[in-house]
């Protein structure tokens, strides 16, 4: 199995896997690995003992585990009857699509509790989103349509962001201090992130001084209000880059870049390209099968 399923960011823009088993996870136990990629597994049969950013949790047949971007995971052990279905969905991928955006009402729920069970219907459901992006990747001259790609993400992560918001039990759980000041923060930088890029702006906002401003953010969805405000800027930014035809110049000067080379340098440090590189690359998939009657 190739490496990229765990070890993750996707040099493509979306991998899928169905069928994988103990003796493809095993040569990635006991090693953490930093996932850069938003990830979502299905277990179909067996279970997997792991560590997500710091916190045990044991997936059994019918559980969905969420790895948000910048996760960090290690497998520790496994039943040999393991079989899960994964989809990888690179960092590229994830902000042409806005995911910060559109799972904003829970993503700190899903960074703390990113193991969840579903029932026997919704594991089904989810294995359809799984299988038609099989499809995709087995024949990308045939089905090659990023908005429909876009389509099926969507649908998968919306149906994620609802099992959490419909689970009481975590809602309760996760009202925290540090979860209010998260979810007021991502309130304020959606509204302001075109024209405020500094920390302390958000800071004094919420009347809090930046080192408890910082450490509450950490807290709540481990990462840093400069990390979350340069996700936003950039997944804005490769949005405009592949859904409009605007002038780079333009989509700088609307995300508060007034100097097209110090947003060509934001941009570049951040994606690994200059923006006229990322509006010009193609999307491209692979995908892993074992058959399971071996």
């Amino acid at each position: 199995m190739d490496k990229q399923i765990i070890s993750i960011d996707s040099p493509t823009d979306f991998i899928v896997g169905k069928y994988v088993s103990s003796d493809e996870l095993k040569p990635y136990m006991n090693a953490p690995y930093k996932i850069k990629a938003g990830v979502f597994i299905l277990c179909m049969e067996g279970y997997i003992r792991t560590t997500i950013n710091q916190s045990e949790y044991t997936s059994t047949r019918h559980h969905v585990t969420t790895l948000i971007p910048n996760s960090y995971l290690q497998i520790h052990e496994m039943s040999e009857e393991i079989l899960i279905y994964f989809v990888a969905f690179s960092s590229d991928f994830m902000g042409y699509v806005n995911f910060v955006r559109s799972t904003m009402s829970c993503l700190s729920v899903i960074y703390k509790n990113p193991v969840i069970p579903i029932s026997q219907e919704m594991s089904c459901l989810f294995a359809t989103f799984y299988d038609l992006l099989f499809q995709y990747a087995i024949y990308p001259n045939i089905l090659n349509n990023k908005e429909m790609i876009k389509a099926i993400f969507t649908m998968c992560s919306q149906g994620i962001v609802e099992l959490y918001n419909s689970n009481q039990l975590l809602e309760k759980r996760e009202l925290t201090r540090y979860t209010e000041i998260y979810q007021d923060f991502m309130n304020l930088v959606l509204k302001h992130y075109t024209t405020e890029h500094n920390v302390t702006f958000y800071a004094d906002q919420l009347g809090l001084t930046p080192p408890y401003f910082s450490t509450s953010i950490k807290k709540a969805i481990g990462q840093t209000p400069l990390e979350v405000i340069t996700q936003i800027i950039i997944m804005d930014a490769k949005a405009q880059l592949k859904g409009t035809n605007l002038e780079i110049k333009k989509i700088a000067m609307g995300l508060g870049f007034n100097n097209l080379s110090f947003f060509n340098r934001f941009f570049r440090q951040h994606v690994g390209m200059t923006p006229q590189e990322y509006r010009g690359k193609t999307y491209t998939y692979s995908y892993y099968q074992k058959d399971p009657s071996k």
